[in-house]
């Protein structure tokens, strides 16, 4: 993939009529030559369209050296010479806007009438006619709906299509410029973009009607609703309008052409619509494109940041054109931001579900003395790039295959969770879920409305919230989450995996209530970014200095009994390879060739390494003298 590059131009040189491919077009002020110059109205001037006379659409046009041919459904056809117009103009009305507009004669308009069974006037914008834009009054526009041009890209239509119950098809949406090689989407955030020698404005997102409703060869309506119905889900704006493509206006005239490339001049913020709206049919990944693997580097781009509550902000971001997600629901990646002159590695849980793959993105809270969460939220912007490294994680979707789930969380603990229950209801699985979510108050609640759509969709899912400080209006749960509220809560605990996310004492006390009520072991499973703790017995240890040889970097450091192999490495100004630092990821194996180590965490060593004396070294705690080398 090269970039976004212009696939498809249409014009549509009879408003409301069937459009016609070009390889190549002139740009005027007032859009692509000969598009919608011409315009069919009553006797009494007010324009015809489609919504209102669904034949139109089976009318056809070709341009001819004199002017068009105009093709009726029953293939009868009729030339329509623009150099005999009527000299005088006649005004029209298009959508309240008086026109003063060319006739043609009155062959024309008879036979157009007796195509239609109705009495209709053929009408053309001419060089003494004027028309402007309602956004920018100084910008012409010809018989078009608001704008000069409209913009689509494929990827947004494969988009819908992936949550449709139909498959749409472009002509339903009736774009003049249709763009390859870019996210689902991606002109929501375009401002200003060059497309040869043109340089367009994107000034508005194109409300839909019903219009695009009709099959766009028969002119009838399809019956299911589609594509309104899906739109409605997840591309409704607060004003109950639902939008899809990107109204444009020339800011030059020039020629453009079928594969030109689009370079984007200037961003904006795109709009925020809540997306209630399933994948029911996954998109192929594209031929092009390789899987963004596990600890691999890339850049992400931030397309988009949504404020979930006063102190949480989810981010989206783009994989370079050549990467496609690859993850499981529940995994982390790690964010590389540049803070202060230095690389501060910084794990985050993938919120978004891999069923989604146009929507990548992490839920962060703003932690008062969270280095990184704080730069995020006061930096990361759209358009910005933040590097990144691939997917990993053992907490995910696939941790259980147990048919009953209890997904519990606190605080911003809900991400993982979240992404593994998009990706359960994405996914139609029958699989029995009670999520169970803890919050301060009802303003800390991440996602409660997306969450509440879920759990009505999904007749599999039971939502529950509670409050640990509820104001006297919270009729729900509320209080800590100790044993005689979790089972009231979950009754049928014992029959079910559970698994946790939060913060440290929220999960050791929901761990401890859960064991209490005779939860197995082995149905527990829990993230955490936090560092394995030191037990009291290790806290109690005497200091010890010791030696530790670090064979890889030539190093010979002081070390002690007190703090982990990577803490100590860090002290002495040693880079060794670490990601989470957290027990979870895995990164920092090393091979433990003498002396001897306590485990804080081994859950990422197979039992093959474990055999062998590979370590983690963000959770192995010298006991005596080491020599470690790299895996």
């Amino acid at each position: 993939m090269t970039g976004p590059q212009l696939s498809a131009i249409h014009i549509y040189p009879i408003k409301s009529t069937a459009g016609i491919s070009l390889s190549s077009s002139f740009v005027e002020q007032a859009g692509l030559s000969f598009d919608r110059r011409l315009m069919i109205s009553a006797p009494d001037g007010h324009f015809i369209t489609a919504r209102e006379c669904p034949k139109l659409l089976g009318f056809r046009t070709l341009l001819i050296p004199q002017g068009l041919l105009l093709i009726a459904p029953d293939g009868e056809r009729i030339s329509i010479d623009l150099h005999r117009l009527a000299e005088h103009y006649r005004n029209v009305e298009v959508w309240g806007d008086q026109v003063s507009a060319q006739q043609f004669n009155e062959e024309q308009n008879e036979w157009l009438s007796s195509k239609l069974g109705r009495p209709a006037r053929l009408h053309f914008f001419g060089p003494q006619s004027q028309r402007f834009t309602s956004r920018q009054p100084d910008k012409p526009v010809g018989f078009a709906d608001g704008y000069p041009l409209l913009l689509i890209s494929e990827a947004s239509l494969q988009d819908l299509n992936q949550r449709s119950q139909r498959i749409n098809r472009m002509e339903q949406f009736r774009p003049n410029l249709v763009i390859s090689g870019t996210e689902a989407f991606a002109e929501d955030g375009w401002k200003r973009v060059r497309i040869g020698e043109v340089e367009f404005a994107l000034v508005k997102p194109c409300s839909r009607c019903v219009m695009t409703t009709y099959d766009p060869d028969t002119g009838q309506p399809v019956g299911d609703g589609e594509p309104l119905q899906t739109l409605q889900r997840y591309r409704k704006g607060e004003d109950n309008e639902v939008y899809f493509g990107q109204n444009l206006i020339p800011l030059n005239e020039g020629r453009i052409a079928r594969g030109d490339s689009l370079e984007v001049l200037e961003t904006a913020p795109p709009p925020e619509y809540a997306n209630h709206s399933l994948i029911i049919r996954p998109a192929p990944l594209p031929a092009t494109s390789a899987r963004w693997q596990a600890n691999e580097p890339a850049r992400l781009r931030c397309v988009a940041r949504v404020e979930e509550t006063p102190d949480v902000v989810s981010f989206r971001f783009a994989l370079p054109p050549t990467l496609q997600p690859d993850y499981q629901a529940g995994q982390f990646i790690t964010l590389q931001p540049q803070i202060d002159g230095e690389t501060v590695n910084r794990c985050y849980t993938l919120s978004s579900s891999p069923s989604r793959p146009s929507d990548l993105a992490i839920t962060v809270k703003r932690q008062p003395d969270g280095t990184v969460s704080r730069w995020l939220h006061d930096n990361l912007q759209p358009g910005d790039e933040i590097s990144a490294l691939g997917p990993m994680g053992q907490f995910n979707v696939n941790s259980s295959s147990a048919e009953k789930l209890l997904l519990l969380s606190a605080g911003s603990g809900i991400t993982p969770l979240l992404s593994i229950c998009r990706y359960l209801s994405d996914n139609h699985s029958h699989r029995d879920i009670v999520f169970l979510h803890q919050a301060r108050t009802e303003a800390d609640l991440i996602c409660r409305a997306e969450l509440t759509w879920l759990a009505a969709q999904n007749p599999h899912l039971k939502l529950i919230f509670s409050l640990s400080q509820p104001d006297s209006a919270w009729a729900g749960p509320s209080g800590r989450l100790e044993r005689d509220l979790l089972i009231s809560l979950v009754p049928d605990l014992t029959e079910r995996a559970v698994m946790c996310c939060g913060p440290k004492g929220f999960m050791d006390q929901a761990r401890e209530a859960s064991r209490q009520l005779g939860l197995a072991e082995q149905r527990w499973f829990q993230e955490s970014f936090k560092a394995p703790a030191l037990s009291e017995e290790d806290q109690q240890l005497p200091f010890a200095d010791l030696a530790i040889r670090l064979e890889n970097h030539d190093a010979l450091i002081h070390g002690n009994n007190h703090q982990t192999l990577l803490e100590q490495a860090d002290e002495q100004g040693i880079r060794m390879d670490c990601n989470c630092r957290a027990g979870i990821c895995g990164t920092c194996k090393v091979q433990l060739v003498s002396g001897q180590v306590r485990q804080l965490a081994t859950g990422p060593l197979s039992e093959a390494e474990k055999e062998k004396g590979v370590v983690l070294a963000c959770s192995s705690i010298p006991l005596s003298d080491l020599v470690v080398k790299a895996v």
